[in-house]
């Protein structure tokens, strides 16, 4: 299980959500201050591929910030997310490295050429 809070630092800020919900599968976290809102997500599932007949196992992260609206300045919201899928026959020791892989290549140069429409 994951620790409560978590904490995720923006622009050296440090922002620490509280659990607010723990179900069988996943949990959700959330921290409110008078500008935003920030919610994390943890889910977990699986379902049969019906091509390969092989069980897929399904982890995701979402990440959202709502910035509250002003008399200015529409809500804005940002959200990220991540998706790792991998049979579950795979084990744990590949799809770990793969995924860390994937993650190392979000560096700050890839997410601006990603945020300018570069592919």
């Amino acid at each position: 299980m994951y620790a409560d809070p978590q904490t995720i630092t923006i622009n050296a800020v440090a922002k620490a959500m509280n659990r607010i919900n723990q179900d069988a599968y996943g949990s959700e976290y959330f921290l409110r201050s008078s500008l935003d809102e920030f919610r994390l997500k943890i889910r977990h599932s699986n379902y049969v591929d019906k091509s390969s007949k092989k069980t897929i196992d399904r982890h995701n992260i979402e990440f959202v910030q709502t910035v509250y609206a002003t008399s200015t300045v529409a809500q804005i919201v940002r959200k990220t997310y991540l998706v790792l899928e991998n049979e579950r026959i795979d084990g744990s020791t590949e799809p770990l490295n793969f995924e860390l892989g994937f993650v190392a290549w979000f560096t700050s140069p890839n997410i601006t050429k990603l945020l300018n429409y570069e592919s």
